[in-house]
């Protein structure tokens, strides 16, 4: 484990991480949406489906803003919002099911095996932040 301000760094490095690839996935949302759609997305190109991709490029612009201000201006927010970012999926995912979306047919979606690692590295650090600080912080109540 790191201590504490190492670990904050990490999710600060981390995050600003996030946020260029979400400025990546704007831009293949928006400007690039015939591309992404048809060659990663493997999406049929109707008007709702590149409208709705298209949308979701804008809040991806949007977070990657969002995020992008916390890491300048409240950097000790960065593991609780790494953390944020999959819980939230996980609310969307969850929200599919019951509302029977995740049972439509799906197309192949390439982007999903980068979304898992995307997941995965937000929790593995947003965690290991959290575990640091409890042990940093456990640490000085016994001394």
């Amino acid at each position: 484990m790191f201590k504490k301000q190492t670990a904050l760094k990490i999710a600060v490095i981390v995050l600003v991480a996030v946020a260029l690839m979400d400025l990546i996935r704007g831009y293949m949302h928006t400007f690039n949406i015939w591309y992404a759609s048809e060659n990663i997305a493997q999406m049929t190109q109707t008007p709702d489906t590149m409208n709705l991709m298209n949308t979701f490029g804008i809040t991806n612009f949007l977070t990657a803003g969002i995020f992008l201000l916390i890491v300048i201006k409240a950097k000790e927010l960065a593991p609780y919002v790494l953390l944020l970012i999959p819980t939230t999926y996980l609310i969307g995912i969850v929200s599919a099911r019951v509302t029977g979306v995740a049972a439509m047919q799906v197309s192949a979606w390439n982007g999903q095996y980068m979304l898992f690692v995307y997941w995965a590295v937000c929790i593995l650090v947003g965690v290991n932040y959290f575990i640091s600080a409890r042990r940093e912080n456990g640490l000085k109540e016994n001394q």
